[in-house]
């Protein structure tokens, strides 16, 4: 089951632009980190307190911020780039539908991001807000996990075109990543949806309903985060301007097609589940026929043995049987043959 780590947003009575943390992080400081970098050049350090500051350089900046506790700390980046209140307010709300928001400086996104728990192999899903300007990207994480570990590696060895390329195209490497952990999500649960369908077939036990229906849960949880997230890559897609440039188009167009067959994956593997939900269904129902068969046959076996020893077991007093020397071991040789016929008739039918 998932660990979403989410509550209800409790702003009843509070106006709008009114930033208030809903979730549930343990994360009490903020951790932000600052990036920099162009094609010959790459910078990393973690801010203390409110450090941070417009750049006034020709390099991308990369403004990192995981755990949202510290709403001063979220409140004064807001503030010293210019990010409208309510992109505040929605970054606060980690309850919020993933989005696309067009503002007169910059693009604000929201989306989920889902992993793994390496200790529990549960998957989590977690708020992720970005906040696209010029030459400058903004990032709000929720846990001290970092999502994009991957990414900063990639810019500190220089590896493939993000050093090459702007500020938009290192927005589009963060989502590439995020999508890359849906698929590793969905490559777990495909492995587990064929453990379960091999013990139903070699193992069968009730207790497998239980998984069965974890898997129907979060399917149903994933779907309900790809289908927004497919449609804010369209979106970013689409999306041609001051912020996003031309060249970056191919590759969202492809990240796009990403998303597109991770959904695709999510049914396919939803039709997986329900299928395995039919296969139990069979297996429980074949189980309950064989053991009604077993307990047929016994009855059958059983029948005429019954009426043996209820004809010898009546209480008329001349019965002549009941006078011979080895009556009593001639019945049991009867009933032992007449059993043993049966076995072997019902054998020859495959009905054993």
């Amino acid at each position: 089951m998932s660990n979403n780590k989410k509550n209800k947003p409790n702003k009843a009575g509070f106006p709008p632009e009114s930033a208030i943390y809903t979730g549930q992080s343990n994360l009490e400081e903020s951790v932000v980190t600052i990036v920099q970098y162009n094609d010959v050049f790459y910078d990393e350090k973690i801010l203390r307190g409110l450090e941070c500051t417009p750049s006034t350089t020709d390099k991308v900046t990369w403004y990192d911020v995981r755990g949202l506790k510290n709403i001063p700390t979220i409140e004064h980046i807001g503030e010293t780039f210019d990010v409208h209140p309510l992109a505040i307010e929605d970054v606060l709300n980690t309850t919020q539908r993933p989005k696309w928001e067009d503002y007169q400086n910059g693009i604000f996104v929201i989306i989920r991001a889902l992993r793994c728990d390496q200790h529990t192999d549960e998957f989590i899903a977690e708020q992720v807000s970005f906040y696209l300007g010029k030459d400058i990207l903004l990032t709000f994480q929720e846990d001290a996990d970092d999502l994009f570990i991957a990414v900063r590696e990639r810019l500190k060895r220089g590896q493939g075109k993000i050093r090459l390329k702007g500020v938009d195209f290192l927005m589009y490497a963060l989502f590439d990543c995020i999508v890359d952990d849906y698929i590793s999500v969905l490559d777990k649960l495909e492995y587990e949806i064929q453990a379960i369908e091999t013990e139903i077939l070699t193992n069968f036990t009730p207790s497998v309903r239980n998984r069965i229906y974890k898997q129907k849960r979060q399917l149903t949880e994933i779907r309900r985060y790809i289908l927004p997230l497919k449609d804010v890559i369209s979106r970013f897609s689409r999306e041609e301007g001051e912020f996003v440039k031309h060249d970056s188009q191919v590759y969202i167009r492809d990240l796009y097609d990403h998303v597109v067959r991770v959904y695709e994956t999510v049914e396919n593997q939803r039709d997986m589940v329900n299928n395995l939900t039919d296969l139990f269904n069979s297996e429980e129902t074949h189980q309950a026929n064989h053991v009604v068969k077993v307990l047929t046959i016994v009855s059958a076996i059983f029948i005429p043995l019954t009426f043996i020893v209820g004809v010898y077991g009546t209480n008329f007093e001349f019965l002549p049987e009941l006078h011979y020397k080895n009556a009593y071991f001639w019945m049991w040789a009867i009933m032992i043959l007449l059993a043993g016929a049966q076995l072997v008739y019902f054998r020859w039918k495959k009905w054993l």
